[in-house]
C-alpha cells in the first residue's frame, strides 16, 4: 500500500483563532525511562511522540480517554514539560509548552487507560510493517474477521494502533530498535504499508 511521502516540519504553536487543544502534562522524573512504583492521582503512563526529526517523550497523567482516542480527536494536542530529542544532531532540550500537531507525528506509543470493554469486538491478528521516513514499524494489527488488513486500515481514524510492536529508526547515524508494545502510526505520513509473516514482527533483526 503505497501513501504520501511525509513531510519535513514537525512542532507547531498554537494559533490563537482556533479552540485550545487538550492539554497533556509531561512530568520531568529523576528515575529516567523507569516508571515510577507510586503516583498521586491519575496514573502516570509513559509518552513517546515520534516526528520526522525529533522525539518527545515524558510520563502524562491521563485517567480518561485512552490515547488512542484523545489523538484521533483532535488535530493538535497541547504538552507541558515537554523533553525533545533532535534525532539528527544528538541533542536533549525541555521545553516547558508546545503544542504538537498530529499530521506532523509519525507515531507516539500508546498506554494506559483500555477503553470501555463493552464496546470490544472479536479481531484477527495481522502482522504488518510500516515504512514512514526513517522509521519502520513492526506489529499486529487487530481486524475486523472477514475484513482485509489494509482495508481495516483505511477505514480507520488517522492513528491506527499495533500491538506487541517494534519501533526502528536512525538516530545520529546508528539504528535504534526498540520493542515498543502498542504503538499508534498516522496512516496519513506512511509510504508503505505491507502484510508479513509473524517471523518478521517477532524478530528484532
Amino acid at each position: 500500500m503505497e501513501v504520501a511521502r511525509p513531510s519535513a516540519s514537525v512542532l507547531v504553536v498554537s494559533s490563537p483563532s482556533r479552540p485550545d487543544p487538550p492539554m497533556l502534562i509531561l512530568e520531568r522524573l529523576p528515575e529516567g525511562p523507569s516508571e515510577p512504583e507510586s503516583v498521586v492521582d491519575a496514573p502516570l503512563i509513559g509518552f513517546d511522540a515520534f516526528s520526522v526529526d525529533q522525539r518527545i517523550f515524558g510520563w502524562v497523567r491521563l485517567s480518561a480517554d485512552r490515547l488512542t482516542d484523545l489523538l484521533n480527536a483532535h488535530e493538535r494536542v497541547a504538552v507541558a514539560n515537554a523533553q525533545v530529542h533532535h534525532l539528527v544532531h544528538e541533542r536533549t532540550t525541555w521545553i516547558d509548552g508546545i503544542v504538537l500537531s498530529r499530521p506532523q507525528l509519525v507515531a507516539v506509543r500508546a498506554g494506559g487507560p483500555v477503553g470501555d470493554p463493552t464496546k470490544r469486538h472479536r479481531t484477527r491478528l495481522h502482522a504488518v510493517t510500516v515504512r514512514a521516513g526513517a522509521y519502520r514499524i513492526r506489529g499486529y494489527l487487530h481486524a475486523r474477521p472477514g475484513v482485509a488488513p489494509l482495508t481495516e486500515i483505511s477505514g480507520r481514524p488517522t492513528m491506527v494502533p499495533l500491538s506487541s510492536a517494534w519501533l526502528e529508526y536512525w538516530r545520529g547515524g546508528r539504528r535504534v530498535a526498540q520493542w515498543v508494545g502498542t504503538i499508534l502510526f498516522n496512516r496519513d505520513l506512511a509510504e508503505s504499508i505491507d502484510v508479513v509473516g509473524e517471523d518478521e514482527v517477532e524478530t528484532e533483526s
